[in-house]
């Protein structure tokens, strides 16, 4: 078993715990009930470059990110040419939570992208609850038909989702259920190294109309630049402005390259 594998094995036993204290029925049914503003996400590409800053308190690969407090991070963001915070709420194996998403959202004028191993209605329901603006969908832990269910009924409560991919299999997946944001992920979730080709080679399979971002491995602005001109219309940053000594400088550079 990779660690893939063994996070979603681990996602599958903390839903049943929480399902057994709390149905799916309860959660549809006090979403269907609650009206809550979303910021927007999906509109945010067509008005100009994108980019997503992460708060990722650990990952298995790269280990502590964020010494101090999430928060402290968070406050920085608010600050920043970020246009969309992530926030990863796995507890297990990246530090987050759902609290943090919620503390967050409280903090920060931007969009919110709950970042998650999302395999279930149920984290669908949750992440409206929360409440987040959009949700990560990984192409590869899905099948096409869970796929599509999953960015169904985020539409039907007014969430958007960015759609992971990582190979063609995963864009064809991906395309077939309808995604509208494509994120290419240069991290192979199996391996976790990084590969920027990754993006250059997938761009060129995406028809017009949808929107990409590029994920993993982007450091610099030559990093973004080389992207850029494949035609991506984002970035998803996290370990390298967490790692950086300035986090609202970092972005900025970042977000200067996506325009020279």
């Amino acid at each position: 078993m990779n660690l893939l594998e063994e996070i979603v094995k681990t996602k599958r036993s903390e839903l049943e715990a929480l399902k057994a204290v709390r149905p799916l029925e309860s959660l549809l049914k006090e979403a269907e009930s609650m009206k809550i503003e979303k910021r927007p996400f999906r509109a945010l590409f067509a008005t100009g470059p994108v980019i997503i800053a992460e708060i990722k308190p650990r990952s298995p690969s790269a280990g502590e990110l964020i010494t101090g407090s999430p928060l402290a991070i968070a406050d920085l963001y608010a600050k920043s040419e970020a246009n969309v915070i992530s926030v990863l709420t796995d507890s297990t194996y990246f530090g987050g939570s759902n609290d943090l998403l919620k503390q967050v959202r409280a903090r920060v004028p931007q969009t919110i992208l709950r970042k998650d191993f999302i395999i279930d209605e149920y984290q669908v329901c949750e992440t409206f609850l929360l409440p987040a603006d959009a949700f990560l969908l990984i192409a590869s832990i899905l099948t096409g038909d869970e796929l599509a269910k999953l960015l169904r009924l985020g539409t039907s409560l007014g969430l958007e989702a960015l759609v992971e991919v990582h190979d063609e299999e995963d864009l064809e997946k991906a395309l077939g259920a309808g995604a509208k944001v494509i994120g290419i992920n240069n991290r192979d979730l199996e391996t976790f190294e990084t590969d920027i080709s990754v993006t250059e080679k997938l761009m060129a399979k995406i028809p017009k109309g949808i929107f990409v971002i590029s994920e993993s491995g982007i450091a610099t602005p030559d990093d973004v630049r080389r992207v850029r001109n494949c035609g991506i219309r984002g970035i998803l940053v996290g370990t390298s402005v967490l790692q950086s000594g300035d986090p609202i400088k970092k972005i900025s550079e970042l977000k200067k390259a996506m325009y020279v």
